[in-house]
């Protein structure tokens, strides 16, 4: 008797693959409460008749606090384990949403944003703590690569979502809606996925195989973190690609909207292309990095970079409309080509046992230039009335990644020679 399709596929399938499916889920719900503010910016403009520099202020509230949270985050993940971590960043985002659909001035806004990002900053981090501890190092760049593709796939439901909500019922409803769908999909994350493979107090269902040792956390290597140069500018041409990468998911809506007179709606949807090519680009990053570069990530990173610089420049000088969304799904591939490889190249840097921190450092660095891109972008728009001196700025920040990574020594770390 042949054996069913079902039965081979319980065999092929491995419990780290619900792991991965459930944080997949899980971080792009994340997503719906991180960037539904971008595609009603122009609402709330209207509506309370603020300045662009203004909703920049209130969007780099909530990524200074985003960063802030990371290395703390990182730390407590490493010490308590990632999932605890994660649920109360999400459960914390939840609740800042509601309580920012009803609000109005600029100061309580920006508040409750800041809560949102201290929320948020629980996800990150974590996550790839966890599947650091469910997944091998020779998958690292593939498993980074497809995990991320979440963000490709919920940026622009985000998009579509809250531009829906926003033109049909207005912008507040739209924080009201994001929390219902990320808490449901939270207390099945905490009921099914443990820490490590075999170790989840609340009854992992499936049979991962052999206990994994829970490492432990010397917090005297943390000095290998900070002192480490090749780390240090790993975060730098993080934070130039992070500053590129936030500036186009959270304005490229309204500069369609506004640069080519379009609806709200229809200019979130076509910004969604942006997110969405990430869906084959993580992905294939991800497989050059593990199998065509062997495990080098500095080789993709320039190449990106490379392209990113190349994309905004010509943006910048852009007048019409289909042009403009070529070069947008350009730069949109080429970052997220390679946005999660400077994770894995900073997991190749550093001691496991401190994957936590480390990324959690990394993120906060690339989010002091999400923090900065919400508010210089939307100071440049109003100095200029334009979005062209933005995207040059794009362009200087692709050319100063690229010296930061032409500057890495790209090498393993050696636990045993480094101890």
């Amino acid at each position: 008797m042949f054996p069913t399709r079902l039965a081979i596929f319980k065999r092929w399938w491995q419990p780290r693959y619900t792991v991965l499916a459930l944080m997949w889920l899980v971080y792009g719900c994340f997503y719906l409460n991180r960037l539904n503010i971008a595609p009603v910016i122009p609402l709330i403009i209207e509506d309370l008749k603020i300045s662009h520099a203004k909703v920049g202020i209130i969007s780099a509230f909530f990524f200074a606090f985003y960063a802030a949270t990371q290395i703390p985050a990182g730390y407590l993940s490493d010490l308590l384990g990632p999932r605890k971590i994660i649920t109360l960043g999400g459960v914390t985002s939840a609740l800042a949403n509601f309580f920012f659909g009803a609000g109005s001035s600029l100061f309580y806004l920006t508040g409750v944003q800041s809560i949102n990002g201290l929320g948020q900053g629980g996800g990150w981090g974590p996550s790839v703590k966890l599947l650091n501890n469910w997944f091998p190092e020779a998958e690292r760049g593939r498993v980074l690569g497809a995990y991320a593709t979440c963000v490709s796939i919920f940026t622009p439901l985000t998009y579509a979502l809250a531009g829906y909500l926003g033109k049909a019922f207005g912008w507040r409803v739209v924080f009201w809606i994001s929390p219902l769908i990320l808490l449901p999909v939270l207390l099945v994350y905490w009921m099914v996925v443990g820490d490590y493979p075999g170790g989840n107090s609340q009854g992992f269902r499936y049979s991962p195989g052999p206990l994994a040792e829970k490492p432990p956390v010397d917090r005297k290597r943390l000095s290998v973190i900070f002192s480490n140069k090749d780390v240090r500018m790993t975060c730098l041409g993080f934070f130039c690609l992070n500053y590129i990468t936030y500036c186009n998911l959270v304005w490229l809506p309204a500069y369609l909207y506004e640069s080519y007179g379009l609806t709200v709606a229809k200019a979130g949807f076509l910004a969604g292309a942006y997110p969405l090519v990430g869906l084959a680009a993580r992905p294939f990053g991800g497989y050059l990095s593990d199998v065509t570069f062997d495990g080098r990530r500095k080789p993709l990173l320039l190449i990106g970079l490379s392209f990113i610089l190349l994309s905004t420049i010509f943006l910048a000088v852009s007048n019409d409309l289909r042009w403009a969304i070529v070069l947008i799904v350009s730069v949109g591939f080429f970052d997220q080509l390679i946005s999660s490889l400077f994770f894995a190249l900073q997991l190749d840097l550093i001691p496991a046992e401190l994957a936590g921190s480390g990324t959690g450092l990394l993120d906060a660095g690339g989010h002091l230039g999400s923090m900065s891109a919400m508010f210089f972008s939307g100071l440049l728009v109003d100095m200029f009335g334009s979005y062209k001196p933005v995207f040059l700025v794009l362009s200087v920040l692709a050319a100063t990644g690229i010296g930061a990574v032409l500057f890495i020594r790209e090498s393993k770390y050696d636990h045993l020679s480094r101890g």
